[in-house]
């Protein structure tokens, strides 16, 4: 019973360490993007910076970007491409995850711009071979969407927050950041199980002998509609798990409720489909390459 006592509290106290960081990381952020994000993806309707816009856009942490540009594909303000580019791009709760961990807050810069030129690769990919291929969009006049689609753009930025967000930034940064540490506390008590009952060489010996397999268990990860996947994968990432490709598969095909808001935004299953199959084996070929290599 000792063990497990100190087990769990190991796992506890690691988490903690986290707290402060995560949550000057959510506070900077919420200043950063709070009152602005959905002005950001209005900006990608004028069609003058599509795939390379989204794939920028997409970088602002959390899922709402993903969420609102779903809306906006459906709506016909952007371009299926310019939705790739913002899925693949997206990487929801991991940048705050990797700023609150010093040891690996050098990896976020790299790691953002991998995701950016691939998301403009694959997006433009993706233009060129369905450039055939009709993608049915309700077509508005340009600028000209209904209230109703311009509310569900404004919320989908705060869907972490419930119906109401707190205009309050403080209380905002708070709740996000005690959302993400119950996820990284619950990983931490697993890993920490793992590594006293099976042995740290052992964990470390079978994630070398599946090192092509992890890129697909990421990816059913990545694939997780919420939040949840994100911490998930950088926290493997982190403790040495999984290496660099993995994660790249999995932050680059999870977008957080993303997929679900386009599955509910476009009534048009194959369409989502082609886009949602795109993202999953794009992914996973070009972050099992870089597996391979790194």
């Amino acid at each position: 019973m000792k063990e497990y006592l100190d087990v769990l509290l190991d796992a506890l106290l690691d988490t903690a360490k986290l707290a402060p960081f995560l949550f000057a990381a959510y506070l900077l952020l919420e200043f950063l993007e709070h009152r602005s994000s959905s002005k950001l993806a209005n900006f990608l309707t004028n069609g003058k910076f599509g795939v390379p816009g989204g794939a920028v856009l997409g970088c602002i942490p959390q899922c709402g970007m993903s969420v609102a540009v779903s809306h906006l594909f459906s709506a016909g303000a952007v371009g299926a491409g310019t939705l790739v580019a913002v899925f693949i791009s997206c990487s929801d709760e991991a940048v705050p995850v990797l700023l609150a961990d010093f040891s690996h807050i050098g990896t976020i810069v790299p790691l953002l711009l991998a995701k950016v030129a691939f998301a403009v690769a694959s997006g433009y990919l993706f233009d060129l071979i369905f450039k055939k291929y009709r993608f049915h969009q309700d077509h508005h006049h340009e600028h000209e969407h209904d209230c109703d689609e311009c509310d569900k753009i404004e919320e989908a930025h705060h869907h972490h927050c419930g119906e109401k967000c707190d205009s309050n930034v403080f209380l905002s940064a708070l709740k996000r950041s005690l959302e993400v540490l119950l996820f990284i506390l619950v990983i931490n008590i697993i890993m920490s199980f793992a590594v006293h009952f099976i042995g740290e060489e052992a964990i470390a010996s079978f994630a070398e002998k599946n090192k092509l397999l992890q890129p697909l268990f990421a990816a059913l990860i990545g694939l997780i509609p919420n939040c949840a996947g994100s911490v998930v994968l950088t926290q493997l990432y982190i403790s040495g798990s999984i290496g660099f490709g993995a994660v790249f598969t999995g932050l680059s095909i999870g977008s957080g409720i993303g997929y679900i808001s386009l599955l509910k935004a476009n009534r048009h299953i194959k369409d989502n489909v082609i886009i949602i199959s795109y993202v999953l084996v794009i992914s996973v070929a070009v972050g099992t390459v870089i597996q391979l290599i790194i």
